[in-house]
């Protein structure tokens, strides 16, 4: 069988399920299709849930990009999605209390926040199909060809003239189409992803970076104001698999944080924290979300960076606007920003006495500088920290 479409969109997460919609609901001229591998809409989620208040990141980023973040927004953050709204970020160093700082965001339901653009993206007449498994896509033509299986085993080829991955990283469609390089292994975490209870603060998101937990990355814990909690490990994944499992790592989160699993499987999913991959698209076929590497290298998030990434393609597909360009002039700037200071305070994730070391000469301005990355401060002081701190950070490797 051979189904054909305007646009085929693979992955119905936050990327996907937003350009969906906002492809319907401005009037674009043709027919729109998502498929998603997973057989509920939406689950599992693998996924801390935390989403910035509207307020949160605009002394720190620049005025377009949160433009277009707020916009984001308000587009699909409902009250009703709300679980729980932080007021405070409380950082924990080796096991140690470094800082509580103000951090107002909100944890949501996830899950429910994508079945209703969902609802929005049929309502306005696109296709969508769940548990549909795009197994390889190439060039047909002037358009392209995807195989697709679906759950109860049977097979079929959608034909589209534009084709976006939205599916995670890596994408089926990159690696059909081969457009970008991919990421190194360094340049990846696994993330694990589970509920649990332990006697933290409702209104205080706690963030554990200790290398020996978390190598590379660090661990969280998101209240969920029931009594229960997101929580989660981010373990680099050129460490994550040697001698077992990441997993290994988030139980021993779990038991060194006074932590108790409420859910019997621990879920994992790999991050790209590269930045932006060296290419967004070639011909008609398109990278967002994590497919293009938009999640935030230094604290993880990705809601709103793939919501951002399809924002902008939308722009492109209804306005005939430049893809590369608008993610080159509003996006790009930032995830660079990041990722270099993801660079720079790499040997400390990856060793617990350099770490430990490191807070030994100052621990205001670790505090200071995690926090301030934490937030993607685009700000010139912000920079001008990271300088300095590299040069702290080679000085305290070479005694380490």
């Amino acid at each position: 069988m051979v189904i054909k479409t305007d646009v085929l969109i693979i992955g119905g997460g936050p990327a996907g399920s937003y350009l969906a919609r906002y492809l319907v609901r401005n009037g674009f001229n043709g027919d729109v299709m998502l498929i998603d591998k997973k057989s509920v809409i939406y689950a599992p989620i693998i996924c801390g849930e935390l989403l910035p208040s509207e307020d949160l990141l605009k002394p720190w980023i620049n005025r377009d990009l949160y433009n277009v973040l707020l916009t984001t927004l308000r587009e699909t953050l409902r009250r009703e999605f709300i679980v729980n709204e932080i007021r405070w970020l409380r950082l924990v160093i080796n096991n140690r209390d470094i800082a509580r700082m103000p951090f107002r965001t909100y944890v949501i339901d996830k899950a429910a926040m994508i079945r209703n653009i969902i609802e929005d993206v049929i309502n306005g007449g696109a296709k969508v199909h769940f548990g549909a498994t795009a197994i390889k896509c190439a060039v047909k033509g002037d358009g392209y060809e995807c195989l697709v299986h679906d759950k109860d085993g049977g097979e079929y080829v959608i034909n589209a003239r534009a084709l976006i991955g939205a599916d995670a990283y890596p994408s089926i469609v990159d690696l059909s189409l081969g457009i970008t390089k991919g990421f190194r292994a360094e340049d990846l975490i696994i993330a694990t992803s589970t509920r649990a209870r332990g006697k933290y603060l409702d209104d205080e998101a706690v963030i554990v970076m200790d290398p020996g937990v978390a190598p590379g990355g660090f661990a969280w814990v998101f209240p969920r104001g029931d009594g229960t909690h997101n929580i989660g490990v981010g373990v680099r994944n050129n460490i994550a698999w040697k001698g077992g499992s990441p997993i290994n790592y988030h139980m021993l989160f779990v038991g060194r944080y006074g932590l108790e699993s409420i859910q019997r499987s621990v879920l994992m999913k790999t991050l790209p924290v590269g930045g932006l991959l060296n290419r967004y698209g070639i011909g008609n076929a398109y990278l967002i979300g994590d497919a293009v590497g938009a999640v935030i290298p230094t604290n993880g998030a990705g809601i709103n960076p793939a919501m951002i990434t399809a924002h902008l393609l939308g722009e492109s597909m209804i306005r005939g606007y430049d893809y590369a360009l608008l993610m080159n002039r509003l996006f790009r700037p930032l995830m660079d920003r990041m990722v270099m200071f993801r660079r720079i305070g790499d040997p400390l994730l990856m060793s617990r006495d350099a770490m430990e070391l490191a807070l030994r000469v100052s621990r205001g301005y670790m505090a200071g500088s995690i926090y301030e990355a934490t937030l993607s401060s685009m700000r010139t002081s912000t920079f001008l920290k990271f300088l300095i701190g590299n040069l702290l950070i080679k000085l305290i490797s070479s005694l380490a």
